[in-house]
């Protein structure tokens, strides 16, 4: 038996009602012609299904997925010709024709095997419904690279004003994933682009977060020229930093304000000071434990 994902779930509670459709709206439905050009079907939980043709399809203004692996594509295009496409695209109509919500890969593979028609589910949604099934489809996949999910998380929060405990709701993230992932698009261009590209991984990402924005693209061309993993990335910064670092030995009102906050905060803190200028750093140990601290400090 498959298993039951959120993304089920999700999809459920944001499909609404299923309007059923012809291929050729315009036509009486008791029409020769519209009753050998329209197939419709239905799912296993009685979802109406359609054969619509491709051509009628236009792409998802809101598809957050900027690049698709053409090998990918290609094999799906492969097992098209030979099993057909075993799950529906969903679209919403629009005018004569419809718009694509969720299928883009499997759409674009059945017209590279040469067919004309593919089985759809055509749903009434909103524009913040229609990105939000986007999202949700390609996100709790794992189908999208890290910047398309930062991007598709942001689209949410401009174009729609959601606060990002209602983007943490909506994908069924925790809120610092979301923030963490949002991060991202605060790196420079050229280090989004090679995120987006595959060249580094998003743990190279979040390292990068954390060092002087002035020193970043010096070494994002590290990571690059030496092929450096993260872990190597890591500890060369800690390297680095250890030699650049004098020690010196903390006043006890450092410690004593460090112990305080720590105690308030239920997780490490450290503070070095020089003359009144420094940095406070905060440790935690799990997505969970920086949610709690999160919310003790919007507290």
């Amino acid at each position: 038996m498959a298993k039951k994902t959120s993304l089920n779930k999700g999809l459920q509670a944001l499909l609404g009602e299923v309007a059923p459709v012809s291929a050729a709206p315009k036509e009486p439905a008791k029409t020769t012609k519209t009753t050998k050009t329209t197939k419709t079907t239905k799912t296993k939980n009685n979802t109406p299904t359609s054969e619509i043709n491709v051509s009628s399809i236009k792409a998802n203004q809101y598809q957050p997925r900027t690049s698709f692996d053409e090998k990918k594509l290609k094999e799906l295009s492969d097992s098209i010709k030979k099993h057909g496409v075993i799950q529906p695209i969903l679209l919403r109509q629009e005018g004569k024709g419809y718009e694509l919500i969720a299928g883009e890969r499997r759409l674009r593979a059945t017209k590279l095997a040469g067919l004309k028609k593919i089985p759809a589910v055509v749903a009434k949604v909103s524009n913040l419904q229609s990105l939000e099934i986007a999202i949700l489809e390609n996100v709790q996949r794992e189908d999208l690279n890290p910047l398309e999910v930062s991007k598709g998380y942001q689209r949410l929060k401009e174009e729609f004003g959601y606060t990002q405990e209602q983007v943490a709701k909506s994908v069924g993230k925790p809120r610092s994933s979301i923030a963490n992932s949002l991060r991202l698009l605060s790196l420079p261009e050229k280090a989004q682009t090679e995120l987006e590209n595959g060249a580094i991984s998003e743990g190279h990402a979040k390292v990068l977060l954390g060092v002087d924005p002035a020193k970043i693209e010096n070494i994002l061309e590290r990571i690059l020229k030496e092929e450096l993993s993260v872990r190597a990335l890591e500890s060369s910064l800690d390297n680095t930093n250890h030699n650049q670092t004098k020690k010196k030995e903390k006043s006890r009102d450092e410690l004593n304000l460090e112990s305080a906050l720590s105690s308030k905060l239920g997780s490490k803190v450290t503070i070095d000071d020089t003359k009144g200028k420094g940095k406070m750093t905060i440790k935690y140990y799990s997505y969970d434990e920086l949610d709690g601290i999160i919310e003790k400090i919007s507290s």
